[in-house]
């Protein structure tokens, strides 16, 4: 069982108040797990068994969507297939490619 928790700050009568809404997010399958992490840009994913919970970085092992930003505008024929960066939204190209080819969001 994977869990996912997001953490928002809602604030109220003009930022006096605020509080914390966190939610939680299940997944039995550790790739949908990772392919929600990376959509919602959530660092951390929450694995337990039992009595033993481990915490991953997911950002360890891929791209956030600013790296790839990033490392895309300097080598766009890899990342992109193409020579010119100019054409492409990149934050659209990163969706896609979380669910379609996601090895080319991993680190190196």
């Amino acid at each position: 069982m994977y869990t996912i928790k997001q953490t928002q700050t809602k604030k109220a009568l003009f930022g006096l108040i605020t509080r914390e809404v966190e939610k939680k997010y299940t997944f039995s399958n550790y790739w949908e797990a990772v392919k929600f992490a990376l959509h919602e840009q959530i660092k951390y994913i929450y694995f337990s068994k039992g009595q033993a919970k481990t915490k991953t970085n997911v950002f360890k092992y891929f791209y956030s969507l600013k790296s790839f930003e990033h490392n895309a505008k300097k080598n766009p024929l890899h990342y992109c297939g193409v020579r010119k960066i100019e054409r492409i939204n990149l934050k659209q190209y990163y969706n896609v490619l979380i669910e379609r080819n996601i090895n080319k969001l991993r680190t190196f």
